[in-house]
């Protein structure tokens, strides 16, 4: 069959323009999310529309953002589950909210200990509670409390680790290590963080140094008249998973929560 109109377009021609290999479209076909204007059974040929460039586009753009073949069909096609495809979306969006903020913390100079205002959110957590010897061994506790919050099945894939420090300001390592988990996790070791305000501190370095940060808040709160209603927390945003051994390059937010009335910073 030769193109008879030149406003359509060989699957080449789609590949040269929009960078995507002819596999890729096909792809596309196979799950539905793609319908040439023609389609020739007997050859195989297949000739589409400036529409098609468009929809593959679009499909090219959803999935940059992680959704899978088949959450981008539901997206599309599916209008029972609009509440999972939207919650779906706007986890994606905190995540690429978190990562642009990690780089703008990275680009702020080591050292920096301001405070800041921030919203804790809602989440249910796998915790477990551990007296640790040393900074080393509470590495140690809260990758055990991952490794058994994982075998669940209910760890959440967005929402980062942290740990409670039980005992007063930067004294001891008296730990609740918490693990985020979806929302209908059973179990004796849920726990449920309410969202609050709290105020932070983006510590850049070793775990070891964390105590200047929680003293440096503990400061702020006294001398300020602020009502706490929590304990320090150490939010792991970047660590030796990414990070490896370069200590310095490790990001901590150190929070602790407070009544929502506080003077903005």
């Amino acid at each position: 069959m030769k193109k008879q109109d030149e406003n359509l377009f060989k699957i080449g021609e789609i590949v040269k323009i929009l960078g995507v290999t002819r596999k890729t479209i096909l792809g596309y076909e196979e799950m539905g999310l793609l319908e040439p204007a023609i389609k020739d059974e007997s050859s195989g040929y297949r000739y589409y529309t400036a529409d098609n460039m468009t929809q593959i586009r679009s499909i090219r753009s959803l999935q940059t953002l992680g959704l899978s073949l088949a959450e981008i069909r539901e997206y599309y096609y599916d209008t029972e589950n609009l509440d999972h495809q939207l919650e779906r979306l706007m986890d994606l969006r905190a995540t690429l909210d978190r990562n642009i903020h990690l780089l703008q913390l990275r680009a702020a100079k080591p050292g920096d200990l301001s405070i800041h205002q921030v919203r804790l959110p809602q989440q249910v957590c796998f915790c477990r509670r551990y007296q640790c010897a040393d900074v080393r061994d509470a590495a140690v506790k809260l990758r055990d409390t991952y490794i058994a919050a994982a075998r669940t099945g209910k760890m959440s894939m967005s929402a980062r680790m942290f740990t409670v420090r039980m005992n007063e300001a930067a004294t001891g390592l008296d730990l609740l290590c918490c693990i985020p988990v979806e929302e209908d996790f059973i179990g004796e070791e849920r726990t449920e963080f309410a969202e609050t305000s709290a105020l932070c501190i983006y510590y850049r370095g070793a775990y070891e140094g964390i105590g200047s940060a929680i003293t440096i808040l503990n400061e702020y709160v006294q001398a300020n008249a602020i009502e706490t209603t929590g304990k320090f927390r150490s939010i792991y945003l970047e660590g030796p998973p990414n990070r490896g051994t370069h200590m310095s390059d490790y990001i901590t937010q150190v929070v602790i929560p407070i009544l929502p009335c506080c003077k903005s910073l």
